[in-house]
Formats: C-alpha cells, structure tokens, sequence
C-alpha cells in the first residue's frame, strides 16, 4: 500500500503517493489515455503513463472508478522513469478548491495511510496553520 512520503520536503502543501488509476483526457491535442496517479497534493500531482504527454497542454484527470471525479490541470512537466517502462508527467492542478478537495478526498480514501482516515486534509491543515 501506499504512504505518505516521509523524505525533508519545502513544499507548501504536504504530497500524499498513492497508486490509484486515472484516465487523462484532453480536447487539444486529441488526448485519451489511462495512467497511474503515483502522487497528489492540493497544488498538483504526479502521473505515470505508457505515453508522453506534451508540456502546456491542459488535461482532464478522471478517476477510472468513477468518472464523474476529475480536476482540471496543466501539463508542467514530464520524464522518463528510470525504475520501470513508461514516463512520469508532472500535472499542476488548476481547478477550483471545491473540486481539488473532492478529488483527493477520493483518492485518500483507495490509498491506507497508517490506517489514518483522511490524512491528506489533516496535514493540509497543519502545515497551513505552520505556514499561514
């Protein structure tokens, strides 16, 4: 299972890392394709994917359990994983807050954290109260 990540971090919100599928889509260029989201936080998130995808452009993250959860996000970064085939596309997150806490809402509850229920949000809070 997955954990938080527990390395030093300057972030201003806290990356939870997960392993929960995903579906990018994109109306320009035509985009459709299926991925991992490896890491999330409340500013962006990591994707691992068999296909590059092209810095700039703006996707739709979908979660394949239920589509209907989606945040809208930029394309801001991308490459080769060295671990395993495919390639790691960084995503900033650009939708409203409303929908960014749903999101991970959602995805903290598929990922066991030291059997925390709703860690992701719990830290969020702390580090914003450390860091107003």
């Amino acid at each position: 299972m997955s954990t938080p990540d527990r390395e030093p971090d300057k972030r201003r919100y806290p990356r939870l890392k997960c392993f929960v599928a995903v579906l990018l889509r994109a109306k320009d260029p035509d985009l459709f394709l299926m991925g991992n989201l490896s890491s999330i936080s409340f500013r962006g998130c990591g994707v691992e994917a068999e296909t590059p995808v092209e810095i700039s452009v703006t996707v739709e993250i979908a979660l394949v359990e239920d589509e209907n959860i989606s945040v809208i996000g930029d394309v801001v970064n991308r490459r080769l994983l060295v671990d395993k085939p495919g390639f790691g596309i960084g995503i900033e997150l650009v939708d409203t807050d409303e929908r960014k806490a749903e999101f991970i809402k959602f995805v903290e509850g598929k990922t066991q954290v030291d059997d925390q229920e709703y860690w992701y949000l719990m830290r969020m809070r702390t580090t914003e109260e450390e860091n107003p």
